[in-house]
């Protein structure tokens, strides 16, 4: 079930238990109003629960593997292609065997306004929502969508799709995030997040909180394109609040190159078959390029990864963390190791045609890498990421929900065994919708598993493990530390979201028998590690884990006592009935943040280190050695309790708790893994 409550006439939809009724925060009633959405049951997504000790067994194994997140075998080769279209569909990579010269669109060949109706003519049947709604992309003459920008820029456009920028806006987590914090201070957050994570659709005015479901297609590609390239001016740290140049796809785009192979490919129009007039039929094009160098300089990527709320409250430094590193004293830029060839570190840049025009490549240049691989990753089905144009003209994003990946529709092996009578949703009754989504949803996995191993590359590429050693080992117990390094230049490690990045190590000492006599670093049934903020520590069933190591920040803010303590999500906990977010009043030159939250962070300094120490007392050693302690460095891109706390409001396209829960689960990674041998004297 999802619902809308207002707040100071903004709409904001939660689904789930909280649902079905009305919401009291700050001594507001927020009264729920009806919402229809499409049902996710088919996607195996059950009713959401409350995460909590109480409500969930402990019986979720943190090797969890579920189909939200593919398992696909890694790819050697980076994606440059979408799959091979079918032999009628011009995607404007290859020849045309059309007789009009109409091909600026990706999946159709004909750039009339009747469009639709000759579709509809020629098939005897109407567009589907899907193809209207993809349609629309082409449609929109204000900010051009991604997938207009891929007719031409193939490779940019695949390498984008699976990145977490085009992953910005479609997050149910972050969704899910700023709604709760808009509950929580009575809407006075407003559009802080939002503003970066989907500027596209700020500028077309869309609401704050509504589901990305009811989203113009551009505004739910995030940090799209358009984001980058028509951006005209400098802006430093500006959180994010920039201004787009608008305007069609014959508008100037804005680049590091200038325009002189553009003015080529002009010059040459009978080769590339381009025009620049909205009235003339055939391949349109931008008109110009304008040099924008800043686009290749770090202050570029600090206009939002560098993030100061409105009281001060710093809740991200990326860019002020680099600024005063050893990479900027050597010129080196967030580009020079983020696009590059490598995750994650200086390697140089790839070459190659900047675009491919009517199956003609421009000349060889630079390439930057547009998949800037980093922790986060994907909780949604296949279907919906990454972005695919196949899929979506297929199916629009409530219909994949209901596409049931698991069952195995679109194989041989269901789909011949389908039981009489069954019955399928509308978008999939026909056994070749079905087909042609499951080779849709084996590409995405593909996908997804290859991105997969370059957020691992850059993980590993900033973090390293070394000196695992027993330095005590006797009767009296057994002393092991760890050394854990930032082998960057750039950053701390972790940065940006620091106090929801989760890297700790995991350590495990058994007896010759086998049996545990020492751990930390473990999780509990939720997948949170057993520190303040477990549940199940909370509820006493499990015991806090008073050595672990966890380079994740903390987020302290000011009790309604004037002490400092822990929070989950960074609201301060107020003295009067309605919370509000207000800008300081006060001068944040000597105090550099906010007076009523701050951010401790526990990271690591570019080129730094810290050691991790852990005591065995002798009283938990068993005699019977010798004993082996595993030791692991993990990663995750937020802890589980985050999804419990924020779980009220409910989460985009009616995903429960617990299946997100899964799903971040399921994307840890284990950086470096050691094992060592420990005989007690």
């Amino acid at each position: 079930m999802t619902r809308k409550i207002e707040i100071h006439g903004e709409l904001f939809s939660i689904s789930g238990g909280a649902a079905a009724l009305g919401v009291v925060l700050g001594g507001l009633l927020f009264t729920p109003l009806s919402l229809n959405t499409a049902s996710a049951a088919g996607a195996g997504m059950a009713s959401p629960l409350v995460i909590g000790a109480a409500e969930i067994s402990a019986n979720i194994s943190t090797d969890i593997s579920t189909d939200i997140i593919g398992a696909a075998p890694a790819m050697s080769q980076p994606l440059l292609l979408a799959q091979a279209k079918k032999k009628d569909d011009d995607d404007l990579l290859g020849k045309d065997d059309d007789d009009d010269d109409d091909d600026d669109n990706l999946l159709k060949d004909d750039d009339d306004d009747d469009e639709e109706k000759k579709e509809t003519e020629a098939t005897g049947k109407p567009l589907t929502k899907a193809g209207k709604e993809h349609a629309a992309l082409f449609a929109e003459s204000r900010y051009p969508s991604a997938t207009t920008c891929g007719t031409c820029h193939p490779r940019h456009f695949e390498e984008w799709a699976v990145s977490q920028h085009s992953y910005a806006q479609l997050s149910p987590a972050y969704m899910a995030l700023q709604n709760f914090i808009n509950l929580n201070v009575n809407g006075t957050n407003g559009d802080f997040c939002i503003r970066c994570h989907n500027q596209v659709g700020m500028n077309m005015e869309e609401p704050v909180g509504v589901s990305n479901l009811e989203r113009h297609p551009t505004s739910r590609e995030g940090i799209t394109c358009i984001v980058c390239h028509r951006v005209a001016n400098i802006y430093n740290k500006a959180s994010g609040r920039v201004a787009l140049v608008e305007g069609d796809l014959l508008q100037p785009v804005y680049g590091p190159a200038g325009d002189k192979e553009l003015k080529r490919v002009l010059a040459n129009r009978n080769e590339y078959r381009v025009v620049t007039k909205a009235d003339e039929p055939g391949r349109k094009i931008h008109t110009e390029a304008i040099e924008f160098k800043e686009i290749s300089s770090s202050t570029f990527c600090g206009t939002c990864h560098d993030v100061t709320l409105l009281n001060g409250f710093r809740l991200e430094e990326a860019f002020s963390e680099y600024r005063d590193s050893p990479a900027a004293a050597e010129g080196i830029t967030c580009q020079d190791c983020h696009m590059g060839k490598v995750q994650g570190i200086v390697s140089g840049y790839h070459e190659g045609p900047a675009a491919v025009v009517g199956g003609v490549p421009t000349k060889s240049r630079k390439l930057t890498n547009h998949i800037m691989a980093g922790p986060d990753y994907s909780l949604l089905p296949p279907g919906i990421f990454p972005h695919n144009a196949e899929a979506q003209q297929l199916a629009t994003l409530s219909e994949w929900l209901t596409f049931d990946v698991a069952a195995g529709w679109g194989t041989d092996k269901f789909e011949d065994n389908v039981p009489a009578g069954m019955k399928f949703p509308k978008a999939w009754e026909s056994i070749d919708a079905r087909y042609d989504g499951r080779e849709i949803i084996d590409y995405q996995l593909k996908r997804l598993a290859y991105v997969r191993t370059l957020r691992l590359e850059v993980l590993r590429n900033g973090y390293f493990m070394s000196d695992v050693k027993a330095t005590r080992a006797n009767g009296n117990g057994i002393d092991i530390q760890a050394k854990v390094s930032n082998i960057t230049t750039g950053h701390n490690t972790p940065t940006g979201f620091t106090g929801e990045r989760l890297v700790w190590i995991r350590i495990t000492v058994m007896d010759a028998d086998g049996k545990v006599v020492f751990q930390s670093g473990d999780t509990d049934a939720n997948g949170d590690v057993r520190d303040n903020e477990s549940a199940f520590v909370h509820a006493g069933e499990l015991p806090l884990d008073t050595q672990l190591f966890n380079l994740q920040s903390r987020f302290l803010v000011q009790s309604v006592r004037g002490g400092e303590r822990e929070r989950t999500v960074t609201i301060p906990y107020s003295t009067t009935a309605l919370p509000f977010l207000r800008p300081t009043r006060l001068s944040l030159v000597l105090t550099g943040e906010s007076t009523v939250e701050r951010n401790h962070r526990k990271g690591i300094e570019p080129l730094g280190h810290r050691i991790a120490k852990y005591e065995i007392p002798g009283s938990a050693l068993t005699g019977k050695g010798p004993y082996k302690a595993k030791v692991e460095l993990l990663a995750q891109m937020f802890p589980i309790n985050l999804i419990s706390t924020i779980q009220v409001v409910g989460f985009d396209y009616g995903i429960s708790p617990r299946a997100a829960a899964n799903a971040v689960v399921a994307g840890r990674e284990v950086l470096y893994e050691e094992t060592i041998s420990i005989d007690v004297k």
